[in-house]
C-alpha cells in the first residue's frame, strides 16, 4: 500500500508545530524557535508555513471519512479564510471532534495578539449531515447563529470553551436545543453581560472558571460568577465560588470551588445538601475572619484535596490548618485527605500546639500534607490526626507543592536543610501514639 492510501485511511487527523513544522532540529534549521534553548517558536515566522503546509495536506488527502480534527496553534482571524476551507473538509468527511486550539500552548511565549477567529456556523448549515458530537475552541469568537438554527448541533454532547469570547444567550439557546449534551466547559471567557443560567435535563458536567464581562470606553474587566445551575443529571461541578449558587442538582458527586474569608459556612452548608457528593477539590484562599466549626456534616464525603494559597497572606501572616481538620471531622466517611500549601515559608517562633474539639475518626486511611518546611502547623496537625484517626493506615509529609495540575512542582530547600529533623524531633518528644505512620519525604 503505497502512503497516499495510507494517509486515506486514517480517521484522526492532528495539526500541532511537531506534526506540521518537525522536530526540534527541523525548528531551528527553519528558523521558527525564537532561541535555540526554548521550547518557545515565533508565530510571525512559523504562521504562513504552517497554514501552507495544512492547506496542501487537506487538498491531496484521499480519505472520505475522519472522526476528529484537531489544529493547535498560533492562528487569529487574519486566517480565517484558510480555517473555513479546513473545517468544511473536515464537515463534508462526517467529521464528529473539532478542536480548535488557537492560544498554541505551550508553544507561544506571549499571549494571543489580534482579532479572534470567528466560529462559522453557516458552515455547518451547508451540509445535510448532523454528526458533530464534540467542540473545543481556544481564542476564538462564538457567535449566536443568524437564523437560530441549532440543528447542526443537535447530536453535540461537549462544548469546551478556553477564552473565548461568547453570548451568554448562545449557551443558553445550546443547552435547551442540544437533547444529547452531557458537558460544558467555559474557562477565562468574556460575556456580554453575565455568566449564563445553566438549565439542561441531559448535563453531566459543568466547569464555568474565571469568566468576565468587558465593559466601558477603557474596556474594564469584570470577573462574573456563575449564579444558576438547574441540571438534574449533573454529576460534577467546577467554579469559582458556590456560597451565592443557586444550584438543583441531587446526584452531584464531585465538585471543585474556591473559599475564603466569611464565605466557608454558606459555601459547605451549600454542600451539605448533596446526598452524594463524594469528592471535593478546594482551593482556600487566606481566612480573615475567627475560625467557627463546620455544622453541617458532609455525610458521604470520600475524597477531599485542598490547595492553601499561602502566597496569597500577608508577609506575617501564618497558615492555619484548623479549617482542614473541621472538614476531618465533618465527614466521617472520608477516606483520602490530601492538603497542599503553596509558597511555604518558615516562621521561627513556633507556637503552642493546640487540640481541635475531641472527636473519633474511623475511615480515613491515606492523608498527604505537601508544602512542608518545619512549621510548627505541620507539627500540630500531625499531633491531631494521629490522636484522633483511629484506622489511618499513612500520614506523608513532603516538601513538594504546585498551583495546579499544569504546574511545575516546587519546593522550599529548608525542609531537607532543617525542617524534616525538627518535625521528627519534635513529635518523638511528645510521645505520640502511631509515629511509625508518618513518612518524611
Amino acid at each position: 500500500m503505497d502512503d497516499r492510501k495510507l494517509w486515506g485511511i486514517r480517521r484522526d487527523l492532528y495539526f500541532d508545530i511537531h506534526n506540521v513544522l518537525g522536530n526540534k532540529d527541523e525548528l531551528i534549521e527553519n528558523g521558527f524557535l525564537i532561541d535555540v534553548n526554548s521550547k518557545y517558536i515565533d508565530p510571525e515566522v512559523s504562521r504562513d508555513e504552517f497554514v501552507k503546509r495544512v492547506n496542501q495536506f487537506v487538498k491531496n488527502f484521499p480519505g472520505t471519512k475522519i472522526d476528529s480534527f484537531l489544529v493547535s496553534f498560533n492562528l487569529n482571524f487574519e486566517q480565517s479564510n484558510n480555517i473555513d476551507q479546513w473545517l468544511s473538509f473536515a464537515i463534508a468527511r462526517g467529521v464528529e471532534r473539532i478542536d480548535l486550539l488557537f492560544l498554541g500552548k505551550p508553544f507561544v511565549r506571549h499571549p494571543q495578539s489580534g482579532e479572534r477567529y470567528k466560529f462559522a456556523f453557516k458552515l455547518f448549515s451547508e451540509s445535510n449531515a448532523s454528526t458533530l458530537k464534540h467542540v473545543g475552541l481556544e481564542y476564538c469568537h462564538l457567535v449566536h447563529p443568524t437564523n437560530g438554527d441549532f440543528e447542526p448541533f443537535k447530536h453535540l454532547k461537549s462544548l469546551s470553551l478556553l477564552s473565548v469570547k461568547v453570548d451568554e444567550i448562545f449557551i443558553e439557546n445550546l443547552l435547551s436545543n442540544c437533547q444529547l449534551f452531557e458537558e460544558l466547559s467555559l474557562v477565562d471567557c468574556a460575556f456580554k453581560s453575565s455568566t449564563p443560567k445553566i438549565i439542561s435535563s441531559s448535563l453531566c458536567h459543568l466547569n464555568v472558571s474565571k469568566c468576565y464581562k468587558v465593559s466601558g470606553s477603557k474596556n474594564a474587566i469584570t470577573f462574573i460568577e456563575l449564579m444558576l445551575v438547574n441540571c438534574p443529571k449533573l454529576t460534577s461541578l467546577e467554579c469559582d465560588e458556590v456560597d451565592t449558587l443557586n444550584i438543583n442538582s441531587h446526584v452531584l458527586k464531585r465538585i471543585n470551588f474556591s473559599i475564603s474569608s466569611e464565605e466557608y459556612l454558606d459555601a459547605f452548608a451549600l454542600c451539605a445538601t448533596f446526598p452524594e457528593l463524594e469528592i471535593m477539590h478546594l482551593r482556600i484562599f487566606p481566612m480573615v475572619t475567627p475560625f467557627q466549626a463546620i455544622a453541617q456534616p458532609l455525610k458521604y464525603l470520600k475524597q477531599l484535596d485542598c490547595i492553601i494559597y499561602l502566597s496569597y497572606t500577608d508577609d506575617d501572616e501564618e497558615c492555619d490548618l484548623m479549617l482542614i481538620l473541621d472538614i476531618l471531622r465533618a465527614s466521617p466517611l472520608l477516606q483520602k485527605l490530601s492538603v497542599m500549601i503553596t509558597d511555604p515559608v518558615l516562621f521561627e517562633n513556633h507556637k503552642d500546639i493546640r487540640d481541635v474539639e475531641v472527636f473519633s475518626h474511623n475511615e480515613i486511611k491515606v492523608i498527604e500534607l505537601g508544602g512542608c518546611v518545619g512549621n510548627w502547623y505541620e507539627t500540630e496537625f500531625v499531633m491531631n490526626v494521629l490522636k484522633y484517626a483511629q484506622k489511618l493506615e499513612q500520614i506523608v509529609l513532603s516538601p513538594y507543592w504546585r498551583e495546579d495540575d499544569s504546574s511545575d512542582w516546587n519546593s522550599n530547600p529548608v525542609w531537607f536543610q532543617s525542617g524534616r529533623k525538627k518535625i521528627s524531633e519534635k513529635i518523638q518528644v511528645e510521645e505520640i501514639v502511631g509515629l511509625e505512620k508518618l513518612v518524611l519525604l
